[in-house]
């Protein structure tokens, strides 16, 4: 080949690469609205994935997920569709932002998960094809929003950009986009298919559906874990302070609990009463409870809602399981206590919801319920299983 021919290809390709990055960025451009107050709205804002380590994620992720937070409670949208890569066992996009949005009390059945959005075409593609999503608002940063909104509209999202930009990022992410529009628009024009397809969750139906969890057909566990993960969704703060409370079926403020309370909320969901169960118990075999408080009678107000007492209760009356090292051993309605050192004492739920394949827990360790994979994170002391 002669040398006028190859320098003649070679500028024929930056042309081509030059024409795909102007005409990507100038489709894409009307549908970018920088004020909230502007934007359409639309059935659901689409968080795309970027770097976490662990369970914290990256400036650039933070920013989307904020940016989606103040369009879902500004009422621009009703649901959240977060896409990321979950393709490995120790690496959890997804999962980090799920977790994070639970922390800011976005209620669950609103959150849909894609653990297969592993660049933005994916993402985009398994929006419309598998969550059935017709109208979106994409929440990432200015230099993305191009591609991202281009991929949509071509594949038939009625879609618009939000800017998550909140801080200045790194010129390196303005240079590699150059060339994945170009990846972009052969995806598009060649009908690529993404890495994962599946089964049909449409974004108007259970957010569960898309959720890292098991079904359960027990009705009775399943009451259970949904009053105890709905405790996560509200506004409770730690308070270990004694309280005189009524009895049966007492209770301290709402907005106030501890690790206990939590236990006792869900269970009281399913018509049990631990207040009374365990101080009936406790009338009638005192010795056999913990007498580390020096008491020496019953009280109603405090006995159920210390963890040794409810250790002592579940042991004789539901089954005392195995305490070991594999995540398969703990099933969603399992009751699981640990010891946190200095004498400390902590009692959670096991629930369906899983991270790396480990049950995550919903437990009150001083900061209001949590959902949170945290079940080999102190020595286990005590593995129950209770139902009346």
């Amino acid at each position: 080949m002669k040398k006028h021919t190859i320098i003649s290809i070679i500028l024929l390709l930056i042309i081509i690469f030059i024409f795909i990055n102007i005409y990507i960025i100038n489709f894409s451009n009307q549908y970018i609205i920088n004020n909230i107050e502007n934007i359409p709205s639309a059935d659901v804002v689409i968080i795309l994935g970027a770097q976490v380590i662990g369970d914290k994620l990256s400036n650039i992720l933070l920013d989307r997920t904020e940016s989606a937070i103040d369009l879902y409670e500004n009422n621009k949208v009703d649901k959240i569709l977060i896409s990321g890569d979950h393709g490995k066992k120790y690496y959890d996009e997804v999962n980090a932002i799920k977790k994070y949005l639970l922390n800011k009390n976005i209620p669950s059945e609103d959150i849909f998960i894609d653990h297969a959005g592993f660049d933005t075409y994916d993402s985009m593609y398994r929006a419309q094809y598998i969550f059935e999503v017709n109208s979106a608002i994409i929440s990432t940063q200015k230099f993305h929003l191009p591609r991202a909104i281009y991929i949509a509209r071509k594949l038939n999202i009625d879609a618009y950009g939000f800017p998550a930009d909140k801080r200045i990022y790194s010129d390196k992410n303005e240079f590699r986009e150059l060339f994945a529009r170009i990846k972009a628009w052969l995806d598009i024009n060649f009908d690529s298919s993404p890495k994962f397809l599946g089964e049909k969750i449409p974004i108007s139906g259970d957010s569960q559906d898309s959720w890292d969890i098991k079904k359960i057909d027990d009705n009775f566990i399943s009451t259970l874990l949904e009053s105890a993960i709905k405790q996560t969704t509200e506004d409770i703060i730690y308070d270990p302070s004694y309280f005189q409370i009524d009895y049966p079926n007492g209770d301290i403020s709402s907005n106030k609990g501890v690790c206990t309370d939590v236990i006792i909320r869900a269970y009281r969901t399913v018509g049990i009463d631990l207040q009374k169960e365990v101080h009936e118990d406790m009338l009638n075999n005192f010795n056999l409870y913990p007498s580390k408080w020096g008491l020496n009678a019953t009280d109603t107000n405090i006995d159920h809602r210390r963890v040794p007492n409810l250790q002592v209760f579940f042991s004789r009356f539901g089954e005392e399981l195995e305490i070991s090292n594999d995540p398969n051993d703990y099933l969603p309605g399992d009751i699981v206590t640990w010891d946190l050192g200095r004498g400390i004492t902590h009692i959670g739920l096991v629930t369906n919801h899983y991270q790396n394949k480990t049950p995550l827990i919903v437990h009150n360790i001083g900061a209001g319920p949590k959902l949170e994979n945290m079940l080999f994170n102190f020595e286990i002391t005590g593995h129950y299983r209770y139902k009346s």
